[in-house]
């Protein structure tokens, strides 16, 4: 993780102290920052969670959806809230897949698929003058008993011109994602407050949100809607206790940041 110029100077010249934040297991954690200081967030590796599970399947000539008990895995948030501001980062996971033959079974062809959790590096700028909040959380699907995706056509404006933007031509368009109806989430596309100038017949939901992320809401692991606590799912889904006591399970988060004991400065709040 490289430390940006300006803060590396800082470091040295004693004005600022280099800190990490280790935290896994748990989808919630808070970092605490001392009284009278203020911390900048410049980066962080994210090992997500899935590993040590292996699923395997027949291996069919038709292709079909991943494994619906790995699909979660396939996309986790992390999240930051310092008080100020929110930062949603969404990560797309991949996974391992391979094939090999049942030799129980007149050597059937099948396939085995993991999740891979090699960690994954993000450079990011978030200021702190008091504790941060990080979520982190598995996302599994929208929410099909509302909406779902509605689509339509974008229009001609000066956000969307012709030619070099979808603006006219013609197509419909996904302008309205139901993330989850418990928390009233919908993203709205191209923006929100245009939606209705962009898509005959659409207007902005009351809950309308102009970027894509998952809020937590109730019985998420179980219906899938909303950002699900890693542990909580792998405790849901699978029949054993073994998989939450493995460590290999489990995401892991290292955050790396400077810690400044003074007042945070006007030009960086």
């Amino acid at each position: 993780m490289t430390i940006p110029t300006e803060i590396e100077k800082d470091i040295k010249s004693g004005k600022a102290r280099y800190q990490t934040f280790q935290t896994g297991i748990g989808g919630q954690s808070v970092l605490k920052v001392p009284a009278n200081s203020y911390i900048i967030i410049y980066g962080y590796e994210f090992s997500p969670a899935g590993g040590g599970i292996l699923i395997n399947g027949p291996l069919g000539s038709v292709l079909s959806p991943t494994s619906e008990v790995l699909r979660p895995f396939e996309t986790q948030q992390v999240s930051f809230y310092t008080g100020q501001a929110f930062h949603p980062f969404i990560h797309h996971v991949p996974l391992n897949s391979a094939p090999y033959f049942d030799q129980g079974v007149e050597n059937r062809p099948e396939f085995v698929s993991s999740v891979d959790n090699s960690p994954i590096d993000r450079q990011v700028y978030i200021v702190g003058g008091g504790n941060v909040s990080i979520q982190v959380g598995l996302m599994e699907k929208l929410d099909e008993e509302a909406a779902g995706i509605r689509f339509g056509p974008i229009g001609v404006t000066s956000n969307t011109p012709e030619a070099v933007t979808y603006g006219g031509d013609g197509n419909n368009h996904a302008v309205q994602s139901f993330l989850s109806t418990a928390t009233g989430s919908v993203f709205t596309q191209p923006s929100v407050e245009d939606v209705d100038f962009y898509s005959t017949g659409f207007a902005p939901e009351a809950n309308a949100e102009g970027q894509v992320y998952l809020k937590p809401e109730p019985n998420s692991a179980v219906t899938g809607f909303g950002l699900i606590d890693p542990s909580e799912y792998i405790l849901t889904r699978f029949t054993t206790d073994e998989y939450v006591k493995a460590y290999a399970t489990h995401y892991y988060l290292n955050v790396h940041y400077a810690l400044y004991t003074n007042q945070i400065t006007e030009q960086l709040g």
